[in-house]
């Protein structure tokens, strides 16, 4: 079967009420064609060649996407749920780096990164929110976690969150569209970014946000402190490896790794002779 193609392809799903959302705000403010791609109907947009597609299952759970289609990345339009329900415009690499594969995927197997998309996302995210009148919503990095299992495209999520308001409010949902087609505009762009990947702290990975957002650091895997328990040097080295550039630098969390957790960190990223920087 020939695969369906496009430079850019960002899935929505069809019980997701924030994809959704998301995917109207795109369709309300850019001129897309309807594409028959065979077992229903895409949107195109000829000039960035991006193709908004609706997959029937939630985003975490849609394997096998590079049987059907063919892409230089793959972007998922997501909800984004949490306990404190903190209003947020968030952006990550998904993957897993445990056994545990509840919130889909396999287990310890993570996308391919894009570094450089990743900081593009953050970086309109940032400028969008702060030229509206968008209040109460954090804008951030998230560590790489949850499925799909994607496995040789760049992929990444750009999420609304956390509650079902949220989901539905369409003025940060046209944020978050106005940033994913900026960034299709921008994915062949050349720049002299710093690519890096960042090892420890929390799962909303604040020092990186601000590394990313106030720098040149463009960082693509995060490995959050609450797995190294459960992790090896396998998973470094996949942290380091599963990107779409050359990572040249390694960012630690100081503060948000234990002695036992940092030297291990150090003695890989030593052995493989990549520059570690303290933050």
């Amino acid at each position: 079967m020939q695969k369906i193609e496009a430079k850019i392809i960002v899935f929505t799903s069809k019980v997701d009420i924030a994809a959704q959302n998301i995917k109207m705000r795109i369709l309300e403010n850019h001129k897309l064609s309807e594409k028959n791609i065979g077992f229903g109907y895409a949107y195109h947009d000829r000039d960035v060649d991006a193709l908004i597609v609706d997959i029937p299952t939630d985003s975490i759970y849609a394997e096998n996407l590079e049987e059907i289609f063919k892409a230089r990345i793959f972007i998922f339009a997501s909800r984004h749920s949490s306990e404190s329900g903190i209003p947020a415009l968030l952006t990550h690499t998904p993957g897993n780096w445990t056994e545990d594969t509840s919130m889909g995927g396999k287990p310890r197997s993570i996308a391919v990164s894009s570094p450089s998309t990743i900081k593009r996302m953050l970086n309109w995210l940032s400028k969008l929110k702060a030229e509206s009148m968008l209040e109460g919503y954090k804008v951030g990095l998230e560590v790489t976690h949850h499925g799909p299992s994607i496995h040789n495209t760049p992929t990444i999520f750009v999420e609304l969150g956390s509650r079902e308001e949220n989901w539905k409010d369409e003025y940060a949902a046209r944020i978050l569209s106005e940033a994913i087609m900026n960034v299709s505009k921008e994915i062949d762009n050349k720049e002299d970014f710093k690519i890096a990947v960042g090892f420890g702290g929390p799962h909303y990975a604040p020092s990186f946000t601000k590394k990313t957002l106030e720098t040149e650091y463009a960082i693509g895997h995060i490995i959050p402190e609450y797995v190294y328990d459960n992790i090896t040097t396998r998973e470094l080295k996949m942290a380091v490896e599963r990107n779409d550039e050359k990572v040249e630098y390694a960012l630690i969390d100081w503060k948000g790794l234990n002695k036992r957790h940092r030297d291990m960190t150090i003695r890989y990223l030593e052995e493989v002779g990549l520059k570690w920087i303290k933050i």
